[in-house]
């Protein structure tokens, strides 16, 4: 079974990536997370746990990636997490040898220069310029990525079923829902190098992402 690091592990986002990691027979999860405090939560579940302060340097993130076979970045913070510490994750994948990662993003975030940029881009200019240029890093990258951008999250029961595109009609979906894409694409070669929005729709995961 292929071990995934999931960086940003103690975030809701992340949690939900790493239960939905457990039911896969193809992954084991690996928890990346910041402090001590957060050890316990993850011992229950029976995840091991890697420290990953992406406000560290690139060297030192590149130490806790030893067997690591996939990554999923599933930051949550300000700027400085959302740009720095991702790029700085994606540089110390590259100098490991991982090939594969999966970066959840921003829905519609793609638009931030251009006529189709959101009202809430403009209200948070910096943070969004964050989320960007950690796209355009990955995506110019030589990394075998999946960018999934979703809508805004919710912490609802999911419900299996969404939409997957590249202009959607900007509305919600679940973290359980985006764990489980991101498990898929995992799963799936046809999400390599491709960049998605994700919303509550009415196709099953495994067809959305399928159809990518």
């Amino acid at each position: 079974m292929k071990k995934i690091l999931v960086v940003g592990a103690h975030g809701r986002t992340g949690i939900a990536t790493v239960k939905e990691l457990l039911k896969s027979p193809q992954f084991v999860p690996i928890a990346g997370i910041r402090n001590k405090t957060q050890i316990a939560q993850f011992k229950n579940l029976g995840v091991e746990t890697r420290f990953i302060d992406v406000r560290e340097s690139v060297a030192k993130i590149k130490v806790q990636l030893t067997g690591i076979d996939a990554i999923v970045i599933a930051l949550e913070g300000g700027w400085m997490v959302s740009l720095d510490g991702k790029v700085k994750v994606a540089q110390a994948a590259q100098q490991a040898g991982i090939k594969r990662l999966v970066l959840v993003s921003a829905g519609a975030i793609q638009h931030f220069h251009d006529e189709k940029i959101m009202s809430w881009m403009k209200e948070m200019e910096e943070y969004s310029a964050a989320l960007y240029y950690a796209d355009m890093f990955v995506r110019n990258s030589s990394l075998d990525y999946t960018i999934v951008r979703p809508e805004s999250l919710t912490d609802e029961p999911g419900t299996g079923l969404v939409n997957i595109g590249q202009d959607l009609s900007h509305t919600t979906v679940s973290r359980t829902d985006l764990a489980r894409v991101i498990v898929q694409s995992l799963a799936s070669d046809n999400t390599v190098r491709k960049a998605f929005d994700l919303q509550k729709g009415s196709t099953t995961i495994r067809d959305a992402v399928a159809s990518v």
